[in-house]
């Protein structure tokens, strides 16, 4: 029972780091794609808000509902699949803090914007650019780490299986 219980933590944290995540990156784009400083000041904000309170939390919940399902499930860390999805988990978790400070300098971009009554700092487009990108890269990394969760397998194994 305690397995079960902790695998509907791991699969809820999942959802909320997936789907908060994801949500809040699709709407800093579509703020973004308006060039309107207020509606990215606004939508920036709660981005990062979110991010800070529900998306990081899940991680770590992750973090620590995958270990004791591991431990649990009597796998060693250095199963092939586990040993991958942690490194990808680390890699991914390594664009977050520079993803947040990202965020909070397309915030602070888009509120000087509206304080000056100018428009958007040439600089803004620049971040935006480097955010965008490793938000792609993170959610490819999401992307694969779920495939492993759910097979149980490396994404060699999953291929190999499909050729």
């Amino acid at each position: 029972m305690l397995y079960l219980c902790l695998k509907y933590i791991h699969v809820i944290a999942a959802v909320f780091l997936f789907g908060f995540g994801m949500g809040s990156y699709l709407y800093l784009i579509a703020a973004s794609r308006t060039a309107n400083p207020q509606v990215i000041a606004h939508v920036a904000k709660m981005v990062v808000r979110f991010d800070a309170w529900i998306t990081t939390p899940a991680g770590f919940i992750q973090i620590a509902s995958g270990y004791g399902l591991i431990r649990l499930a009597g796998l060693p860390l250095t199963t092939e699949w586990v040993l991958t999805s942690l490194i990808i988990f680390l890699c991914v978790g390594s664009l977050w803090l520079p993803v947040l400070v990202l965020q909070k300098r397309l915030y602070v971009m888009a509120s000087n914007a509206i304080e000056t009554g100018g428009g958007l700092a040439d600089e803004y487009r620049s971040v935006y650019r480097k955010w965008f990108w490793m938000g792609v890269a993170g959610f490819l990394g999401m992307f694969v780490i779920v495939l492993m969760m759910v097979t149980k397998m490396t994404p060699v194994q999953v291929a190999g299986l499909l050729l």
